[in-house]
């Protein structure tokens, strides 16, 4: 498996992250002793210190239209359309100004 690893100097030293667990970290006097050192500390850790497990999780289902939900709410209204007369009259009332 390849893993990234983020290598920076500091002073006289290298210090080598691995990117992908932040809890991996060694600094060493030399670039190719930070790079072998972080790979025996991630070995190290993935085998001994950390447990690997999958999980399943539910998301939750998006229709992509976040207006479905409210479609026919007010299909039992019986003041519905007297609503939409109102706003259709405000509409023309704009309309002409």
């Amino acid at each position: 498996m390849t893993y990234n690893v983020i290598l920076s100097k500091k002073d006289n030293s290298f210090i080598a992250r691995v990117k992908e667990w932040p809890d991996v970290v060694v600094e060493k006097p030399t670039r190719e002793e930070a790079v072998e050192q972080v790979k025996a500390r991630l070995v190290e850790y993935l085998t001994q210190q950390v447990e690997i497990i999958p999980i399943d999780i539910d998301l939750p289902v998006d229709n992509g239209n976040p207006w479905l939900k409210n479609f026919g709410r007010f299909a039992s209204d019986p003041t519905f359309d007297d609503l939409q007369a109102e706003i259709a009259a405000y509409r023309q009332a704009i309309d002409k100004e």
